[in-house]
């Protein structure tokens, strides 16, 4: 009698790509539907010991409770909302490990991991590519006001908050999206292009935007890191772009008051998101040239 598929010994062969991780030697045609269902089910027990933290917190340290219950001071409602989306990161865990008998490494890279050497050179591209993008709008002479400047210790509080929580909320959509939903429905597929295409609609439609313009940037996005993530075997790249992109644009934001996480207005032009546009795809054409050049495994070994 063959031994029962457990945790321990679900692992892929040699040579599996990185969508095809989820379909372990565990895998049986109901285990991405249990995943589907058991993920929100994790995302709102997390969510809800989180708001039940941050309001004894919030209690605790005197910060005051909005009419709406929510904070009154936006500091709060900018960390909170930060949080929310990092919490889904032990909610892809616990799915991976329970319903779909595997580690979450399986989902970080065919290594079984982050790389983290691979990451910290990506993080570097990533920053100077933001960097360029952002440089490009000041020469357009995107509006800054000085007299908005709320001081330091209103901006070293807020690069704070981003630095602690804004690497685990960008870390948790690429979870998610580059990784956990395409592995989960390439188990059933056995290609990836249904679920990058799906999983580039939920990314853009998790985000608050309705301009037209930013989301086919959002869409845009998603789909190169999707590409980037199959190409190179990992969510490496995409975690570094993310992570780089959200950090840049809050500690600049930053400088104009506590930022508000309310996209849903704002007047888009193409002009306005062509920077980070061609900034995705030059780092995507780039990054998956310096992948082929050291060699980087994009199947498992």
């Amino acid at each position: 009698m063959s031994e029962p598929a457990t945790a321990r010994n679900s692992a892929p062969e040699d040579g599996v790509p990185h969508h095809l991780l989820g379909r372990t030697t565990a895998h049986r045609w109901w285990r991405p539907l249990a995943e589907l269902v058991l993920l929100p089910v994790l995302a709102i027990a997390f969510s809800l010991l989180l708001f039940g933290a941050a309001f004894g917190l919030a209690v605790a340290f005197g910060a005051e409770i909005g009419p709406d219950q929510g904070f009154a001071d936006p500091l709060w409602e900018f960390g909170l909302g930060f949080a929310s989306i990092a919490i889904l990161l032990p909610a892809i865990a616990l799915t991976a490990r329970w319903a779909g008998k595997r580690r979450l490494g399986t989902v970080s890279s065919v290594a079984g991991r982050l790389r983290l050497r691979w990451l910290l050179e990506c993080l570097g591209w990533a920053l100077l590519g933001i960097g360029l993008a952002i440089g490009v709008d000041l020469v357009r002479g995107v509006p800054w006001d000085a007299a908005a400047w709320p001081g330091w210790p209103t901006f070293l509080t807020v690069l704070v908050v981003a630095l602690a929580l804004v690497p685990f909320q960008a870390a948790a959509e690429e979870y998610l999206c580059r990784g956990w939903l395409v592995q989960t429905l390439a188990s059933w597929t056995r290609t990836p292009w249904p679920g990058v295409v799906l999983s580039s609609v939920v990314f853009a439609g998790l985000h608050d935007y309705t301009e037209p313009w930013v989301l086919g940037e959002m869409f845009l996005f998603a789909m190169a890191m999707c590409w980037l993530t199959i190409r190179t075997g990992g969510l490496e790249a995409s975690i570094a772009l993310h992570v780089v992109n959200n950090v840049v644009l809050i500690v600049l934001e930053a400088t104009q008051g506590i930022p508000d996480l309310d996209r849903s207005g704002g007047g888009y032009t193409l002009w306005d998101v062509l920077p980070i546009a061609a900034t995705t795809l030059l780092y995507t054409w780039w990054i998956d040239r310096r992948a082929r050049r050291l060699g980087l495994a994009t199947r498992t070994r």
